[in-house]
């Protein structure tokens, strides 16, 4: 390895190491409001949107790119307010990081809903699949940040693989829209605020 790409490397993980309480920090709001936009659009989506799985997947996307976009201001404004650059090589590798498996969960949408674009088992196939992709993302992403976002990671791997184990299974049931709702508002929605209210509880408050 280059010595000037191995010392960049050593800093930015020095850099991250030192950072990890004001990550910590930076995170738990930006998790309460990811949390706040999921249970809300989840509350609202049987009153907002049709009763097929194309319409299913195009709303949870983009509530998905809200709670994104949501996520970036949040950062981007703490960044500004602590008087500290915003796009650091720490968050370009946090970034690349989250992208592929992002990537992957939205561009697999298309495919599916053109299957059949009423199917009830369509949209309550996306959910654990997102699920999974998204914990991957987030664990990726993890290993640039506090120890606490794997674990956060891994709860929705297992909230993926239990969603769709209780899909599969004959003595449930009948798989519906609404169901596929309410896995997105419990594990999206309430995963994120309950992380975000977890974080905030648990902070250190500096000393008097």
């Amino acid at each position: 390895m280059d010595p000037t790409t191995a010392r960049d490397q050593l800093e930015t993980i020095r850099t991250l190491m030192e950072r990890a309480a004001i990550y910590r920090r930076a995170l738990a709001p930006v998790m309460t409001a990811v949390g706040l936009i999921g249970t809300v659009a989840g509350l609202l989506a049987p009153l907002m949107i049709r009763d097929t799985a194309r319409a299913f997947a195009f709303y949870w996307l983009a509530v998905g790119l809200l709670g994104a976009s949501t996520a970036f201001v949040l950062m981007r404004r703490q960044a500004f307010a602590a008087s500290e650059p915003f796009w650091t090589p720490p968050a370009r590798r946090v970034a690349s990081a989250l992208l592929p498996a992002l990537f992957a969960g939205t561009a697999v949408v298309g495919p599916l809903v053109n299957i059949h674009q009423e199917g009830a088992m369509i949209a309550v196939a996306l959910p654990p699949l997102w699920l999974v992709l998204y914990g991957c993302a987030v664990h990726s992403a993890g290993f640039f940040m506090p120890r606490g976002i794997r674990l956060f990671g891994w709860g929705f791997v297992i909230a993926g693989l239990l969603s769709a184990l209780s899909a599969a299974n004959p003595h449930q049931i009948e798989p519906s829209i609404r169901m596929a709702h309410h896995v997105m508002t419990a594990t999206f929605g309430g995963g994120h605020l309950a992380y975000g209210l977890y974080l905030r509880w648990t902070e250190k408050k500096p000393s008097a």
